[in-house]
């Protein structure tokens, strides 16, 4: 699974005059017997937007846990979600939804009498990319502003083009060097901002991961 350090996961709604996701976050409890990494991946596209959820369980001596219940809270996306178990990777528990999130997550895992529970991530919310924008045109070999929106400051972000990519604080605006920023035809930029939590009630390691992504695509740099 693909962990991404600075996508899960009772929701607590976002706002209440909280400008920080991390105020938001919740460790939870646990038997501290499983070891949970999970990932919550969200792309933000108006055409085709899309939640993956995925969790990988195993114990403290590295087996995978299969037969577990793994359930994450979200109001957008319905309620409490059920995960399925890989037919093919034990232990590997995901979900894909075709819609956005809405508040913050809750993730719960249980098997037998072991378990995680209450694990809150904070989720930093859909933002949008004010500049560039999409079939603009850019010069070459000048310093690029990228700027969007961030509706919560979240924990870093990526910004990533076809040939380059830096992570950041979530300020809403990174100027890429003009030397990362050649010719080129059909380019894209990729914001990606991110939240995290250590999970309290897992083995050493457990972590809840939340990240939403956003692109512009294609602009031309010439």
């Amino acid at each position: 699974m693909k962990r991404i350090l600075l996508g899960a996961l009772v929701t607590v709604a976002c706002g209440s005059g909280s400008r920080s996701v991390l105020e938001h976050n919740r460790a939870g409890s646990g038997t501290a017997t499983l070891m949970v990494v999970s990932d919550l991946t969200v792309s933000n596209s108006a055409t085709s937007p899309s939640t993956r959820l995925d969790v990988d369980v195993s114990d403290g001596l590295g087996a995978t846990v299969s037969g577990a219940t793994v359930t994450v809270q979200n109001a957008g996306l319905g309620g409490n979600v059920a995960l399925t178990e890989s037919p093919t990777t034990p232990g590997h528990y995901t979900i894909t939804k075709t819609s956005l999130p809405s508040g913050d997550f809750t993730l719960s895992v249980v098997r037998g009498t072991d378990n995680v529970q209450g694990v809150v991530v904070g989720y930093p919310n859909a933002h949008a990319i004010n500049a560039p924008v999409v079939n603009a045109t850019v010069p070459a070999n000048q310093p690029l502003a990228v700027t969007w929106t961030t509706p919560m400051t979240a924990k870093s972000a990526t910004v990533s083009t076809r040939n380059y990519t830096v992570q950041v604080p979530d300020t809403g605006t990174y100027t890429i060097p003009g030397a990362n920023n050649p010719a080129r035809t059909g380019q894209r930029v990729t914001v990606k901002r991110t939240n995290e939590v250590d999970i309290a009630g897992g083995l050493p390691g457990s972590i809840i991961i939340a990240e939403v992504s956003t692109t512009v695509d294609p602009f031309n740099v010439q």
